[in-house]
């Protein structure tokens, strides 16, 4: 997966490490057809779990980050930016008027 940005609507190719944002996603494993489910302690201890490699570009990274969700896999979540305080927007829109 790191031939190119993660994100489907971006096509630029991976071409350096130092660019982008690199990300190593632990998923669970997945039973192969005709291999036996293993029971839930016995999975419990044995813990196994394949990890992928993805990468966003710079632009991307910016917006976006990787999660992952058992049903759907890895996706694309926007990144979460962080609400101004109320006080700060309070005073701003009373134009610091007493």
């Amino acid at each position: 997966m790191l031939s190119q940005c993660a994100n489907p609507q971006c096509a630029k190719p991976f071409l350096r490490l130092r660019e982008g944002k690199l990300f190593l996603v632990e998923t669970d494993r997945v039973t192969k057809p005709g291999e036996s489910a293993v029971p839930p302690f016995v999975r419990a201890r044995q813990t196994q779990r394949c990890v992928e490699h993805y990468w966003l570009c710079d632009e991307c990274a910016a917006e976006w980050t990787l999660v992952y969700d058992r049903d759907r896999g890895v996706a694309l979540a926007p990144l979460r930016r962080p609400v101004a305080s109320v006080a700060t927007g309070a005073s701003a829109a009373h134009g610091g008027a007493a």
